[in-house]
């Protein structure tokens, strides 16, 4: 079996890294967005939107990708969706009007999905076992450690001006050259007709959509509270009196930092634990993250607490990933990667829409109390849960 060169998981590994930019690297300064724009009506909600409405997008297309993906177009969808991220999402450094903010984003929806589910398919085909679950791992690292440097970026930009973030996207025209160069299709086909032909004969041994929908959605729930901190802690944080963009960033950067060391460990915890346990695991460490941001009053506190919410869901997004590749038929491993895609970044989008209504009645504290509460549920429910599907 081929395996990929040292350039071309140099790139799928970077362009992982980009799809976190395209939802939180603007996170910092959506404050100075929302005054910027404070004339339009419900500007804080639709800024917040704004944020993540590029998740809706990448939840309806990403099936689309994938079924584009089984038909052999990896390379070829890959490059051309680092060309639509690149272009799209660097219009926020000259749009004038939110409403055309919110359609580009949205374009920018589709070259998300794209990169996202191409990389992860490619992955899955060049490596088994062990080696794959060691890529995975390293896919979540470059995706948090690459939100950690476009996030603090990010921060410090939008100290100057809240437009600047915005040329941070202009790197994924620059990488699409190298994508074009080093990424090769792989011979898909003749590799899955002979792995379900020599071990299994056919799909009875696989996992059926059921199972797949199910991890979907636990990873729906998973994304759905953690976007509660890109989206919401830089409004509690001014509310404390801390209304530093660069102060914003540095804790949704280091929350982005402490899932990057949780998603590298988790091939190593995989040895020794099912999937399930680590779902647990990583709903716990969610847990006590946002029940600590609760009541966290310092910049300190809350800095220790994002610790927890990011380890969480450093170690749940790889190992959710890696549960649907090892057990989808691999003639449908795109389509299959796309549902847990769209299961993410739906996720994402609706973050902020379940949340607003609790924000508007009872504030951000109690939303965050009240995410507490179900990740510690989810938690002993995955812990007690067994499965025959590895």
């Amino acid at each position: 079996m081929n395996t990929l060169s040292l350039k071309s998981k140099i790139v799928l590994l970077m362009a992982s890294s980009l799809t976190v930019m395209s939802v939180s690297a603007i996170s910092p300064a959506l404050p100075k967005i929302a005054e910027a724009f404070r004339t339009v009506e419900n500007a804080e909600f639709l800024v917040k939107l704004m944020l993540t409405v590029p998740s809706l997008i990448i939840a309806l297309f990403a099936p689309i990708a994938g079924f584009i993906i089984d038909k052999g177009h990896r390379k070829a969808l890959l490059i051309t969706c680092l060309i639509i991220y690149g272009l799209m999402g660097t219009t926020g450094l000259y749009l004038e009007h939110l409403q055309h903010f919110i359609i580009t984003r949205a374009i920018l929806g589709l070259g998300v999905a794209g990169i996202m589910t191409s990389a992860q398919t490619l992955i899955a085909d060049y490596y088994q076992g062990e080696e794959r679950n060691t890529m995975l791992g390293l896919q979540g690292t470059f995706i948090s450690f690459g939100g950690v440097l476009f996030v603090a970026l990010a921060g410090i930009l939008a100290v100057s001006s809240w437009r600047y973030p915005f040329a941070l996207y202009a790197l994924a025209l620059i990488l699409a050259i190298p994508a074009y160069l080093f990424i090769h299709e792989p011979s898909v086909q003749e590799y899955d007709q002979s792995v379900e032909s020599s071990l299994f004969g056919n799909d009875a041994q696989y996992a059926k959509p059921i199972h797949i929908a199910g991890i979907g959605i636990i990873v729906f729930i998973g994304m759905v509270c953690f976007y509660a901190i890109p989206t919401q802690l830089p409004f509690l944080l001014a509310m404390h009196g801390i209304d530093s963009p660069a102060k914003a960033g540095a804790v949704v950067s280091l929350a982005t930092l402490a899932g990057g060391f949780s998603s590298y460990s988790m091939p190593y915890l995989k040895r020794r634990y099912h999937f399930t346990e680590l779902g647990a695991c990583a709903f716990t460490f969610l847990s006590l993250g946002f029940l600590g941001l609760s009541f966290a009053q310092s910049f300190t506190l809350t800095m220790f607490f994002a610790l927890f919410s990011g380890a969480g869901i450093g170690l749940l997004m790889p190992s959710m990933r890696l549960w649907v590749i090892s057990i989808a038929a691999p003639r449908l491993r795109g389509r299959s990667v796309g549902v847990i895609t769209s299961s993410l970044y739906l996720g994402q989008f609706l973050s902020p829409i379940f949340a607003q209504p609790i924000v508007g009645t009872q504030g951000i504290t109690m939303l965050y109390v009240i995410i507490a509460g179900t990740t510690c549920g989810l938690a002993i429910t995955l812990f007690f849960q067994r499965t025959p599907i590895r």
